[in-house]
């Protein structure tokens, strides 16, 4: 398989790797094809995202995918990722062959659902904020 340069230096140099302290949101994709696993962890600032950390289990696309993808994911708007692609991420690492695929789509889905997670705490916050007053 032939990897592109920018793949294999996610691989060798992920970025954004590692656990993160009381995030404001966190998903998880996954792979049963193989077993790969991806979770991401969110940090929010005013709607956007500051901070993100990824913890992944799997081959190395998916480990190059998850880093690019976390560079994908800082400094936008959470709404924004809510719709973030599986061809953002493998335009992200140059391209992934077919049989790995799959890497861009357990990155793209677990930062989706980081996303969702993420909006939903913050409703159910906003909701016990705004309290009838009895």
């Amino acid at each position: 398989m032939n990897y592109s340069q920018r793949l294999i230096d996610h691989f060798r140099n992920p970025r954004n790797a590692g656990m993160m302290r009381d995030p404001d949101g966190v998903g998880e994709g996954n792979f049963d094809g193989c077993g790969d696993l991806a979770r991401f962890s969110l940090k929010v600032v005013d709607g956007r995202v500051s901070d993100v950390r990824f913890q992944t289990y799997g081959c190395g696309p998916t480990i190059a995918a998850s880093s690019a993808g976390s560079e994908l994911a800082i400094g936008r708007p959470v709404s924004e990722l809510l719709a973030l692609s599986e061809q953002q991420v493998t335009a992200a690492v140059d391209g992934l062959p077919d049989e790995r695929l799959h890497a861009a789509q357990v990155v793209a889905g677990a930062i989706r659902a980081a996303a969702r997670d993420y909006l939903a705490r913050r409703n159910t916050q906003n909701r016990s904020e705004v309290r009838p007053h009895v």
